[in-house]
């Protein structure tokens, strides 16, 4: 259970990684002007790409709370 648990924890804190460089990355491309639109669409992807990681951390402890009612 600890190596399956580690690993989704590690896969989402991975995604979350990844779409906050490309909100900084797309962030600084609409400061430095002028906005583009794939830039615009970029961070909202990495918006939705974030929720979706804070998700599977919440999923993960559910999926952790279930397996410790049903081996108690």
């Amino acid at each position: 259970m600890t190596a399956i648990s580690a690993n989704i924890s590690q896969t989402a804190l991975e995604g979350l990684n990844r779409a906050k460089e490309q909100a900084t990355a797309a962030s600084g491309r609409i400061v430095a002007g002028p906005p583009e639109v794939k830039d615009i669409v970029s961070l909202k992807t990495a918006e939705h790409a974030f929720k979706a990681s804070a998700t599977v951390f919440g999923t993960e402890k559910r999926l952790h709370d279930r397996l410790l009612d049903i081996f108690t």
